[in-house]
């Protein structure tokens, strides 16, 4: 059995391998295969590079004990590799954790994160309780709305509430913030609210806290991340939802090794996703006022 398989390099196209292990493998599942002197981590990719020449194929080693890329998550992949003109094999690695996956097991580990029962304890004004009917009248389905309002006038409040809602239906939920620093008060807001310890993904968290959230996130335990940029790439299981908060910050514009924006890149993965993304702001960014003057985007 023939198998194309993809590996976090710089490639723009997956190498032909062959199978001989009993396991089955279908598109999106990790492989241990030989490269060169060495053997490194890929994934079955769902098309093979075509090609006239000769070659001896060679064998995969072995299928990894992982959940696979779903195909929503290679779609984007696919879908950024292109659009931002980056290698596909440099858009796979922003996924993995070190150009590798996470094969260690946790349990317990996740605890912390484990968001407990709604008790009530924060209620809404009479603008936010319109603001989060308005948001869930237009569905779970894929959507671009704004989430306007001054600073301090509690939109936090009401996006926590609709991904709450999502949340408690099994979903996973995922909020990107423009700077790390903001991380530190916003993670307050969040335990006071989600009575756990946000996952937080960002340059600074350790290698061992990204093991633990990359693993609880791919096998669908933890249900809320709280990023910077490149927690956009995490290997979701079951995404329900995401927020881009101060959606008109400039920090959302990578511009060192891969560039991209991290709004607009958000709004296509919830497309690809099927799934609803609010845009929070204070002051829409001039992109998104005028896709609200267009009614390509709701706005609350």
């Amino acid at each position: 059995m023939k198998l194309p398989v993809l590996f976090p390099k710089i490639f723009n196209y997956p190498f032909t391998y062959k199978s001989e292990i009993s396991e089955s493998l279908n598109s999106g599942d990790f492989v241990k295969a030989p490269f060169g002197s060495s053997e490194i981590t890929g994934v079955v990719w769902p098309y093979e590079q075509k090609t006239e020449k000769k070659f001896k194929i060679r064998k995969i080693s072995k299928k990894i004990n992982v959940k696979n890329l779903n195909s929503s998550m290679i779609e984007f992949i696919s879908w950024f590799s292109k659009y931002n003109l980056v290698p596909l094999g440099m858009s796979l690695r922003m996924c993995l954790l070190n150009k590798d996956v996470v094969e260690k097991n946790f349990s317990k580990e996740f605890n912390k994160f484990k968001v407990k029962p709604d008790n009530n304890r924060f209620s809404l004004n009479e603008e936010q309780k319109k603001s989060l009917s308005f948001i869930r009248s237009i569905g779970n389905n894929y959507n671009v709305t704004v989430l306007e309002g001054v600073t301090g006038s509690g939109k936090t409040l009401v996006y926590f509430k609709r991904i709450k809602d999502l949340v408690d239906k099994g979903y996973q939920a995922l909020i990107l913030l423009p700077e790390i620093a903001l991380t530190n008060q916003f993670s307050r807001r969040f335990k006071e609210f989600f009575d756990a310890e946000p996952a937080i993904w960002h340059s600074g968290t350790t290698k061992k806290n990204k093991s633990i959230i990359w693993k609880g996130i791919t096998e669908g335990k933890i249900k809320i991340v709280i990023g910077a940029r490149s927690s956009l790439f995490l290997p979701f299981r079951n995404l329900g939802i995401i927020i881009v908060d101060e959606e008109h910050d400039a920090s959302y514009k990578q511009d060192e090794g891969v560039s991209y924006n991290a709004r607009d890149m958000a709004i296509t993965r919830a497309s690809l996703e099927n799934i609803p993304i609010n845009l929070v702001t204070s002051i829409p960014s001039i992109e998104t006022y005028n896709n609200i003057v267009n009614k390509k985007y709701h706005i609350t």
